[in-house]
């Protein structure tokens, strides 16, 4: 977009090279949407934000300023736009032509923009106060799955979006994600893990950069599921080659995350043991037992207790109460007991504060 805004400003009267601009611009409009698209773009004289997420390369970009001062300071890119309303998008981004009815005419087209305060959201996601962190959880499985490299920062974002919704806005409820389309149920279960894991890390007494390194483990937890052929991940039925298939998921994610080095290390040991259980069972099988790290057994009782609340193949849904004495039920052989236990006083205290705030969206 700035190549073909710069070519604007500059008032290049070549056709062809305009033409060029808006077809590179085009281009990248498209392949963000196959990549799965995201949230919403913000713009201020600082730089340029997408979702919660500052964007560290457009740190002071001139552009930002720019199109804040036309009034759009927010964008949201819902759709694939034609040519002709791209371009005319541009030339009012560039202040080449008035807004008039502009906004209206090229919503239809997936461009809708405004001032922060608008509501641009998905329609689908409006219910949910975590939409934008929860489309930048869909883009990280997306790069997962491709064996990508992911960014970090991003995120270390996410992480810190969940700590301050638990930890400074003393939320009641927890915004828990449920009953949504198959294919959205890894990026939602990995926001459900992290904030029953920030919760609990709190009730545990852990200091902030420990329960910040819960947050963003409990994240990346399942990111080996993202390597899974979808015909698993998504199937009606699992067969004895799927359950081999998903039991290997904890290596495949902790290999994938120990591609970046030190910075994930610890989501790598996460990720590896949070299947194992405390009575030396579970998966991966090891060549002899031990204990689990402390952060791999709160993830665990997180990652039981939210999987539990979802159907599979084998069985149906539970409800949080009937959830919460599974876990209990477990205690000992599968989970750390003091853990479980600082779970269920948790939830109780959530419960009499007004409960878990089970969202329920299918697309």
């Amino acid at each position: 977009m700035g190549h073909a805004l710069e070519m604007r400003d500059r008032g290049f009267g070549n056709v062809a090279v305009r033409r060029t601009a808006d077809e590179v611009c085009a281009a990248t409009v498209a392949a963000y949407l196959a990549a799965g698209g995201g949230p919403d773009f913000h713009f201020a004289a600082s730089g340029v934000e997408h979702g919660p997420l500052a964007l560290a390369e457009f740190e002071g970009w001139l552009w930002a300023s720019r199109l804040a001062q036309r009034g759009i300071e927010r964008l949201a890119i819902a759709g694939d736009p034609d040519p002709a309303a791209l371009a005319a998008f541009l030339d009012f981004a560039a202040g080449l032509v008035p807004d008039g009815d502009l906004a209206a005419m090229l919503a239809p087209e997936g461009l809708r923009w405004g001032p922060n305060d608008s509501a641009l959201r998905r329609e689908e996601d409006a219910e949910y106060p975590l939409a934008d962190e929860l489309n930048v959880m869909r883009q990280l499985f997306t790069a997962a799955a491709r064996g990508e490299r992911l960014l970090i920062g991003d995120v270390h974002a996410v992480a810190t979006s969940l700590g301050s919704l638990v930890y400074e806005e003393q939320i009641s409820s927890l915004p828990l994600l449920h009953d949504m389309a198959r294919e959205d149920y890894q990026p939602a279960h990995a926001l459900n893990c992290a904030l029953l894991s920030l919760v609990l890390a709190d009730s545990l007494g852990m200091a902030p950069e420990e329960r910040r390194e819960c947050g963003v483990a409990a994240l990346l937890h399942d990111v080996g599921m993202a390597r899974l052929p979808a015909e698993t991940v998504l199937g009606e039925r699992f067969t004895s080659q799927d359950r081999a298939r998903v039991r290997g998921h904890p290596l495949e994610g902790a290999r994938l995350l120990l591609r970046h080095g030190d910075a994930l290390e610890g989501a790598a040991v996460v990720c590896y043991e949070h299947h194992l259980r405390i009575d030396g069972g579970g998966y991966p099988r090891l060549s002899y037992p031990r204990e689990p790290h402390v952060l791999s057994r709160v993830v665990a009782v997180c990652d039981a207790f939210d999987a539990l609340l979802s159907p599979r193949p084998d069985r149906p849904s539970f409800d949080p109460g009937g959830a919460l004495l599974e876990l209990e039920r477990s205690a000992v052989t599968q989970f750390d007991p003091r853990i479980v236990s600082a779970f269920s006083d948790v939830m109780m205290r959530s419960a009499r504060a007004g409960g878990l705030a089970l969202t329920m969206r299918r697309e």
